[in-house]
Order: C-alpha cells, then structure tokens, then sequence
C-alpha cells in the first residue's frame, strides 16, 4: 500500500522559514505525528471471476464489476480500504479539509480505496467505474473531492454526484409498506443529493392533496351517516382506526397538521442510501464548502525556539467537521498564516518533539481575537497530546 504521510499543506511563511512538502513522515524528526495515527487499513484478497460487492468494516460499500480493470490478468487482487467517518479519526491520522483553491471544507467522510494485483497498481478502463454506497446521511450541498496524493491532502472537486434513494411515501401508503429506520422493504426513489429537499417537499404536497381529497369524501360519507372506516396519514405510524359517524368523529384541522408533522418527521429520521459512481482510486472525500465568517492574518511567534526541530500548526474548527493542519521544518522563527477563514471558534495546538520530549501549546481564535500569538511550549506526553487534539 501507500505509505501514509502526514498532512502537509502550501502556506505563506516567511523566507527566512524552510517548510517540507515532500518528504515522508518516516523521514522527519516528528515521529509523534506517525504514533498519534490510528490503524484503519483493511485489506481483502480475492480473483476477480464475477461482480462483487465488498463492505469495510465502518459501513462503506464498493461494487464493482468483473471488466473493472484494463491491466488485469485474473490473478490475486488485494483490496486497500481506509475508512474516516468520525472527527477523531481525521484528527489523529492528519487529514485535512481544505480544496486545491484554498477553501475551506466540512467532512460527511473521507476514504481511501485500491485495487493492486500482486504488486500491480491496477488501472479503471476507460468508460467503467465502480460504485460507492456510504453508510451515514452527507451534509446538504456535500460533493466529492478527490485527492491524488499521500502527501499533501488538497482536495479537487470531482464531477460525479451523490445520488441518494428515499422512501417514496405515496407508494408505500398506496401498498400499506412499512419501512422501518434500517431501510428494510418498502420502495425508494431516486434523486441527486441537491434536489434531495425539493424531491421530499414535492411527495409532501402530493400526500396533503390526497389527505383533502380524503376528507372532503369523510364529510360526504357523514352527511350519508354511514359508517366509513378513516385511513389516517400513515400506516406506519399506525392511525388507522374505525370512526362512528353517528358519534360525528372526524380528523379536525390541527390533527391532521399534527399527524402530517409526525410522518414528516418519521421519514426525515430515516437515514436515506447515498451512493456515487467513481473512476478513480486513492483518496475520497465527501464534502461541502464551508461558509465563513470572516479572513484573519495570523502570526504566530517561536520565542521557545527549540532548534532543528519540525512542528504541526493544527487548526480545529469547533462544532464542524474541518481541519488544517500544517507541517513546517525548522521552525525557529515567525509563521504567518495570511488568510485564515474563520467559522466560530478555532483550537490552535502546535506541537513538536526534541530528542525524547514532546512540546506543544495552544490557544483559540474566533473573529474577534488576537491575531498574534507568542508560543509558551509546554512538556507534554503523547496521551495528554492526543486528548488535546480531539478535546474542544
């Protein structure tokens, strides 16, 4: 597989700082950045004879076909999975959120995929691609960002997708289905992550016209003083009951209301099957651009310089799924960081190691913060380093 490097990313420095872009984590003195990482590789060998369908271990679903790739020769394939769903696993395996043009990027997951035979890169032929179905529900507005490179996690925006099967309530209420949170039985629909909402606020519509139609035949059925049995809103939900018209019982304006608000937040619970079709490998992110609030110069001042040491200058954005983090060699002078886009508040932890110690400080920024900072560097160890990374 590839090695996993740690995050490195282009900044603006001063000439007198030197920053590495290339090198490998096992090359750098910051051997703490490779023991914060967490273990998600998974592989599975398999010969590619049909159409297969592999699940990692965290929910992520890849089908492919059997005429995938262009340079197999129906040998051992050895699959590579990483899958980030959570924060902490971002955090701790240096990843980053941030695009090729410099924005600022809020995760639904990111996910690393490969195909090898023996020791083989396999390639995707041309024309094919192979399917991904995620097991969470993407933040609205999210697309796929593609990432080349071990290195240096800058994303670039793909143009495939998300496509996203929901229940199609008017049918399943036709057939009397009930579907259940797990998505078992019932019929979906089909739609793009973008028209998710208007897809859903359409079947609304559509169920309140029928709900009026049903009523209007209620009150006619109670003029005939008949008795009717009331199909109420949902199945699912279990509404049905008999009415007796002689009692002159009937759905009043503000239950129906209440009920139509019950179903739509049933249905909206339920998490909806995203999927996308991909003809790359490598590094997957599930994204959306994130709005901020305002862009801030920030100087950060070594007065601690511990010389011939590299540091992480690492950014987490509270209560988002966003992170920078940035990889600087001999850091022994000013860092500037000319245009950092704000959103809320921001942990900034700086950490490095010299010798056997580990070093590192922290403070925050929102829109109203300083701008400068001295750094104090405080001896650490590397379980403290770790909760001070995740911890808000």
């Amino acid at each position: 597989m590839k090695a996993f490097y740690i995050l490195l990313f282009s900044i603006a420095i001063l000439s007198c700082q030197k920053e590495k872009t290339s090198l490998p984590i096992e090359e750098n003195s910051i051997a703490i950045s490779s023991q914060l990482k967490t273990n998600k590789l998974q592989t599975i060998e398999f010969i590619l004879k049909n159409d297969t369908l592999i699940s990692g271990k965290e929910g992520t679903k890849i089908w492919i076909t059997k005429d995938l790739f262009e340079n197999y020769t129906n040998g051992k394939i050895t699959f590579e999975l990483k899958e980030f769903y959570s924060k902490e696993d971002m955090i701790l395996n240096g990843l980053s959120t941030v695009t090729n043009k410099d924005e600022l990027l809020e995760s639904s997951g990111m996910f690393y995929i490969n195909f090898k035979e023996g020791d083989k890169q396999l390639r995707i032929k041309k024309g094919k691609s192979y399917d991904v179905t995620i097991p969470n529900k993407p933040l609205a507005d999210s697309n796929i960002y593609y990432n080349d490179n071990d290195s240096i996690f800058s994303w670039e925006l793909a143009k495939t997708e998300i496509k996203v099967l929901f229940p199609d309530i008017l049918r399943n209420r036709a057939f009397r289905i009930s579907v259940g949170k797990d998505n078992a039985g019932g019929f979906f629909k089909e739609t793009t992550l973008d028209s998710l909402k208007i897809a859903q606020k359409i079947d609304s519509l559509k169920l309140i016209k029928i709900l009026e139609e049903e009523e209007n035949e209620l009150k006619e059925n109670i003029n005939n003083n008949q008795m009717v049995v009331v199909d109420e809103l949902n199945h699912d939900l279990k509404y049905d009951k008999y009415r007796d018209i002689n009692n002159n019982e009937r759905l009043t304006k503000e239950e129906k209301q209440k009920r139509i608000k019950n179903r739509d937040a049933f249905y909206n619970s339920m998490a909806e099957i995203s999927s996308f079709s991909s003809d790359k490998l490598g590094w997957i992110n599930i994204d959306r651009i994130l709005d901020y609030e305002k862009l801030k110069k920030v100087t950060i001042n070594n007065n601690d310089k511990l010389f011939d040491s590299d540091y992480v200058i690492f950014y987490n954005y509270l209560g988002q799924k966003s992170l920078i983090n940035h990889y600087l060699y001999n850091f022994n002078s000013d860092y500037v960081y000319p245009e950092l886009r704000i959103k809320g508040k921001i942990k900034v932890i700086v950490y490095t190691n010299n010798e056997d110690k580990i070093f590192y400080d922290k403070f925050y920024i929102d829109r109203n913060s300083n701008t400068e900072f001295n750094l104090k560097l405080k001896e650490t160890t590397l379980d403290k380093l770790k909760q001070e990374l995740i911890s808000n």
